[in-house]
């Protein structure tokens, strides 16, 4: 993790370069600053919370595990969609800036909290081709970040591994991962592809906490092995957790923080539990004060000077709820059947992008938009 001054002149070089993109973007100086000044006013809430420390991969610098690595056309990708959106350039398309794409319905694992429990372990909707073509679509549209999901992805590894080396010159490509499967050969195999990172589903310290959680006993170590793995790969490594009710307290939070450490995570990412899924009708949304619990603590493991040797934490529920869900705008979320979603909570309007054009699909993607930011917003009842 860098820190301190290191980290603030990186902040610095990295304003210079996106103050250039807009003087090339726009071909005007005040029309840049103008963009500017706009664009960091509509992300006011991200850059309030963002983290006093960063991360370093391969010579790149990772603020956040949703903003591109810099140097990168990842990163300049990123920052011309930002700009963008809040100063559109004549005759660009809608701007859309990360996509998620369910490659496939198989997963080991029964997992409590699991999104796609309708579909999972069903013969596959999309076919290696359909994702090869839907991959290229977003390659000509310019998505800065594409985040490889499921089921487990790894499932298909032969399909995540073309994808990858389709995507990965021009935007970041990560997997999001149990661990299942994520051998020390196929780790290189991605690295050498020009994978970008691994995100690990790792729901508790406690090793039998977790297996119950994922379903199958042996998950813990799995997950373990495959952190080894990422980190001997030179892949930026980040731990995603679902915290639920009977989890959240400060403890669980700073025993979680300092087993992130240990395996060698960059960022913790925090996804509250959702009533969707394998969730479906049940009350598991967090209570206010449990929230406020998870907002302090990543608070502290941002900001304070206490917590700097630990991960950098991001909190998108959080994010969300100051400034709405981005979902349908920044990104999209594109299911195993090929349908588009506003974001992964949000199932109410699918758009078919198969033998669509991803410019129109996307335009009525926007229309929809995440209804009400709700998927952050469902409320528990205690306070």
């Amino acid at each position: 993790m860098v820190c301190g001054a290191r980290h603030v002149r990186a902040m610095l070089r990295m304003g210079l370069r996106a103050s250039w993109l807009a003087l090339r973007l726009y071909r005007n100086p005040v029309r840049a600053a103008i963009a500017i000044r706009r664009s960091l006013a509509a992300q006011a809430p991200a850059w309030r919370r963002l983290p006093r420390k960063s991360a370093v991969s391969s010579g790149r610098l990772f603020l956040h595990p949703y903003v591109p690595g810099w140097p990168s056309p990842a990163f300049d990708r990123c920052i011309e969609r930002e700009l963008d959106r809040s100063t559109p350039v004549l005759g660009r398309p809608p701007a859309l800036r990360a996509a998620i794409l369910a490659v496939t319905r198989r997963c080991p694992l029964r997992c409590e909290h699991c999104l796609e429990w309708g579909a999972l372990n069903r013969p596959e909707g999309l076919s290696a081709e359909e994702l090869r073509s839907i991959a290229q679509q977003l390659r000509r549209h310019g998505v800065a970040q594409v985040f490889l999901s499921g089921g487990e992805p790894l499932q298909r590894f032969d399909v995540v591994l073309d994808l990858t080396a389709q995507l990965a010159d021009e935007a970041d490509v990560w997997v999001l991962s149990s661990g299942q499967g994520l051998t020390a050969d196929r780790a290189t195999r991605l690295r050498e592809a020009g994978l970008t990172g691994v995100s690990l589903s790792l729901d508790h310290w406690d090793p039998p906490a977790h297996d119950r959680f994922r379903g199958r006993a042996g998950s813990f170590q799995a997950a373990e092995r495959a952190a080894a793995e990422v980190r001997a790969a030179g892949l930026v490594l980040a731990l995603s957790l679902c915290p639920v009710r009977d989890f959240v307290s400060r403890e669980n939070l700073e025993r979680y923080a300092a087993l992130a450490r240990s395996l060698g995570a960059s960022f913790i990412q925090i996804l509250e539990p959702k009533a969707i899924g394998h969730y479906a009708g049940r009350d598991v949304a967090l209570w206010p004060a449990q929230r406020e619990c998870l907002d302090r603590f990543v608070e502290w493991l941002n900001r304070e000077a206490a917590a700097r040797a630990l991960p950098a934490a991001s909190y998108m529920d959080r994010y969300a709820r100051d400034a709405g869900c981005r979902g349908g705008g920044e990104y999209a979320y594109m299911d195993t059947d090929g349908s588009l979603h506003p974001c992964p909570f949000c199932r109410d309007h699918p758009v078919p992008l198969l033998g669509k054009d991803i410019h129109r699909a996307l335009a009525e993607l926007q229309a929809v938009g995440c209804p009400a930011g709700t998927c952050h917003t469902m409320r528990g009842s205690p306070s």
